[in-house]
């Protein structure tokens, strides 16, 4: 699903207009944006916004074979809940008993 389609279900589903439901999609992402950008964490009833620290590394160059250094960083994080997994797929369900 593409953002206009998003905010077509949001307009209709909040009985607005596609323009009050852009402004609110937009809203929703520059605040989760800006929570995660400040550290702290966005938890949501399908599961958090994280930053995450990685470490610094040894990469290999696709092309060439070279050895090489990737430096640390902090990357934003997506950790889904048990019920988002397993709704989606995510997570292996228990094999139905005979």
């Amino acid at each position: 699903m593409k953002r206009t389609e998003f905010v077509e279900k949001v307009a209709a589903r909040l009985d607005q207009s596609k323009k009050d439901a852009t402004e609110f999609v937009t809203w929703l992402e520059d605040t989760i944006v800006a929570t995660v950008k400040s550290g702290d964490e966005l938890v949501l009833q399908i599961g958090k916004f994280v930053l995450v620290k990685r470490e610094a590394r040894e990469g290999k160059n696709p092309l060439t074979g070279e050895k090489i250094k990737i430096p640390a960083k902090i990357v934003p994080k997506f950790r889904p809940n048990k019920k988002f997994k397993e709704e989606v797929g995510g997570a292996k369900k228990p094999a139905p008993k005979k």
